[in-house]
């Protein structure tokens, strides 16, 4: 694609982008009730996703820390589901959570051959708002180091997307400018415009097929990349 000619380096959100974010918790909280004896009722998923989603933009804009993210993204959903489990049975799932989730390693469709083939076109690095510890763990464990030079953080850079400074810290460890990247991610505010806002330009990873008309590059499946790159 024309606009992307000068593109050298191309930096990719990892939850929800090319890690199955959605699906591997799902499996790791399957494996924690079942170890815990815990009968949870199947919409369990369905309403963790939102409430997920609502902390990590309340997360992002610095107004909760992440331990009470942790905390009240599971206390909600539980309250969802109409269960009252206590405040130490809360914590001991969100620790065991964060412990197992990497050892569930669903990628999206076509995310190794996409990656495969952009590796043979551009240096590929990872900006995520992840913790250092468990984002390398997901990274080691589904096979994906392979396809990148870097990986920047929030916990390295000290700031989380979309402050602009995460995405000057990993230019900066990529040794790239600004307009010579591009960012791909699911994230309206953190990737997209946080990319935008730093100089970068962006494909939107639009994973549940919303179809929102935007201004900049859109697409549904990674293995879109391979027409567009």
């Amino acid at each position: 694609m024309k606009d992307f000619e000068k593109i050298t380096d191309i930096f990719f959100d990892l939850d929800h982008t090319i890690y199955d974010f959605e699906k591997n918790s799902e499996l790791t909280f399957l494996q924690i009730f079942e170890d815990l004896n815990l009968d949870v009722h199947s919409d369990f998923m369905k309403h963790f996703k939102p409430i997920n989603d609502y902390y990590w933009d309340k997360m992002t804009k610095k107004e909760i820390t992440h331990e009470y993210l942790r905390y009240a993204r599971l206390a909600d959903t539980f309250k969802m589901v109409n269960m009252q489990p206590s405040d130490e049975i809360i914590y001991q799932i969100a620790d065991l959570f964060i412990e197992n989730l990497p050892n569930y390693n669903h990628v999206f469709e076509g995310a190794h051959e996409t990656l495969s083939y952009l590796k043979s076109k551009y240096n590929l690095h990872i900006i995520t708002n992840g913790p250092d510890k468990v984002q390398e763990l997901k990274l080691k464990n589904a096979n994906l180091n392979q396809y990148f030079c870097t990986v920047t953080n929030s916990e390295l850079a000290g700031v989380k997307k979309p402050d602009p400074e995460i995405f000057n810290y990993a230019l900066n460890l990529a040794k790239v400018f600004a307009e010579q990247s591009l960012m791909i991610g699911d994230n309206l505010d953190a990737d997209i415009n946080g990319a935008l806002n730093a100089g970068l330009q962006v494909v939107w990873f639009d994973e549940f097929k919303t179809n929102v008309e935007q201004e900049f590059v859109t697409i549904n499946e990674l293995i879109q990349l391979k027409n567009i790159l």
